[in-house]
């Protein structure tokens, strides 16, 4: 049986201000909107991968983002071929950078949306 990766997705306390994060900070593409058992589904793609954002579904109780470490997706990490000319470009439009190179290491974390860590690597 052959697997492959689809996708990751995303609960959102703020989906449209999610989505406007990625068009803007990784030129993320829109690539379908739609609705599965009442659930809006905002599906982009990134760097030739998937990501499907979406809110909470009716009444259903979400924790909170405290900013403390949690359980399930913490961290979106992204290659790029130059680690300083991208944080420049992603610090001018607004995005909040948390640590670079740490250790010495090509590699920058950016605060994203529902506290969801971003992961810079030069490759």
């Amino acid at each position: 049986m052959a697997v492959t990766f689809h996708h990751v997705h995303l609960r959102c306390e703020d989906l449209e201000g999610a989505v406007q994060y990625y068009e803007e900070m990784f030129d993320g593409k829109v690539i379908e909107v739609g609705e599965v058992r009442g659930l809006k589904i905002v599906r982009m793609e990134i760097g030739g991968e998937r990501i499907f954002l979406s809110p909470k579904l009716g009444d259903m109780e979400v924790e909170g983002t405290t900013g403390n470490p949690r359980w399930g997706v913490y961290q979106l990490a992204f290659t790029v071929e130059d680690l300083d000319a991208e944080v420049a470009r992603l610090q001018a439009k607004g995005a909040e950078l948390e640590d670079l190179k740490p250790e010495g290491l090509m590699m920058a974390f950016f605060k994203g949306p529902d506290n969801v860590q971003i992961e810079l690597i030069e490759a």
